[in-house]
């Protein structure tokens, strides 16, 4: 039977440009949930500043919420307003949070989905499951990530689903309609900052995922791409085939590898295939914190990166981190001078925050950290709020840390 089911993205107002995408997971769920004949709804609350009892919902079995630390307490109101006004539906979470913290969701949601959610939310939403059944769901790797349906951004306006913030990125201004998509899943690395759900990394074939950039086209005149692959350089053989099938569509896109997983021929491919902008976490220049948080790259691989895709005629644009462990005004000068020399076109920088499921969360002591909040409202790695100090900086000097960088970076200091 039919069931129906409504998907909700939870406020996020501490993001600078929290519209600039929708996430894919949902609408991945949303694709699983049709193919399976559910009548399924989506609810983007990403612009709302505050959750209220007045807010309309449509009436459901399910409503299915998707979190990450920073919006978890958002999800827990989101729960209970429903639960109070219709008090016969089940309340799912999914998502990072209740991936690595289940604990702290079971007594707001009846469903806690562990892992990936595809396989979960239908066994929810198809099986008939008594109130003493309920609880924590482990979910079900997807081995064949071309088993999935496109996701289901039909149920949403274009508007919500396409974004003109998104290819220039925050800060950058408006450009051309753009939308995400993804060729794999998973991560081999296990930098200690870092909270993705360990997981194999899972590869889509060359052939499907092109054919979905070929659909955003046709169907809704889209050309612009950012992927979302944690390490799109990661299989070179696979990469320079998916770079070769692109080269016909003209499609201009945007992605992200490691440092150390990119060549000459790479880049090479990769411009040739309409990529014009890739993205690098150096997090810092500072080879002892990079060794600290095991990020099993050096400042030298960085800076090689950085000039490889210059050259290539891409632009490069750099994540910074701050208030990492190990962290010093050397740090800080480290990677002013970093700026100077590389001179990429872009940059971001974040605040470390120890999410739950990444190491130092996990073992504070060992990279010499002490947590000073765990209110998870705290938890955005974007705003200025710092909730750690270190053994060799205090929370007032990393905040000192992130106002002089951030400042040094908006300045035009570092182009000359």
């Amino acid at each position: 039977m039919a069931k129906r089911v409504v998907l909700i993205q939870p406020p996020n107002p501490m993001l600078a440009s929290p519209e600039m995408y929708f996430p894919l997971s949902l609408l991945y769920l949303a694709a699983v949930l049709e193919e399976h004949g559910h009548q399924v709804s989506i609810i983007d609350l990403r612009g709302w500043l505050r959750m209220s009892e007045r807010m309309t919902f449509p009436q459901a079995e399910f409503y299915g919420i998707t979190a990450t630390t920073g919006e978890i307490e958002y999800a827990k109101q989101l729960s209970r307003i429903l639960k109070r006004r219709y008090w016969t539906c089940r309340t799912i979470v999914g998502g990072a949070h209740a991936s690595l913290m289940p604990s702290d969701c079971t007594k707001s949601f009846d469903y806690v989905v562990v892992g990936e959610g595809e396989k979960a939310i239908v066994d929810i939403v198809e099986k008939e499951v008594t109130p003493v059944q309920l609880g924590i769901v482990q979910g079900t790797l997807v081995e064949d990530l071309d088993s999935l349906p496109f996701p289901a951004r039909h149920l949403l306006h274009e508007s919500l689903v396409f974004s003109h913030t998104l290819y220039p990125g925050e800060k950058y201004g408006k450009g051309p309609k753009a939308t995400s998509v993804i060729s794999s899943r998973g991560c081999p690395y296990n930098c200690a900052f870092c909270a993705n759900i360990p997981q194999p990394v899972r590869f889509r074939r060359p052939e499907p995922f092109v054919s979905e950039i070929k659909f955003l086209q046709d169907r809704y005149d889209c050309h612009h791409f950012r992927f979302l692959d944690d390490d799109f350089t990661l299989n070179k053989k696979r990469l320079l085939e998916i770079c070769y099938l692109l080269q016909p569509l003209k499609a201009h896109y945007k992605c992200h590898t490691r440092s150390n997983l990119l060549d000459a021929e790479m880049c090479e491919a990769l411009k040739m295939s309409g990529c014009e902008e890739m993205g690098l976490g150096v997090e810092t220049a500072d080879n002892e914190v990079l060794k600290l948080i095991n990020k099993r790259e050096t400042a030298e691989d960085h800076k090689n990166a950085v000039k490889l895709i210059k050259e290539a005629g891409m632009r490069a644009k750099v994540y910074w981190m701050v208030a990492l462990p190990g962290e010093t005004w050397k740090t800080i000068e480290l990677n002013k001078q970093f700026m100077l020399e590389t001179k990429p076109d872009k940059w971001t920088l974040s605040t470390f925050t120890p999410y739950p499921g990444c190491d130092i969360w996990r073992n504070p002591e060992k990279y010499g950290v002490k947590i000073l909040s765990k209110n998870f409202s705290d938890y955005w790695n974007f705003p200025d709020r710092i909730v750690i100090e270190t053994n060799v900086a205090s929370n007032k000097e990393l905040y000192e840390h992130r106002e002089h960088f951030y400042d040094y970076l908006k300045s035009e200091i570092w182009k000359a």
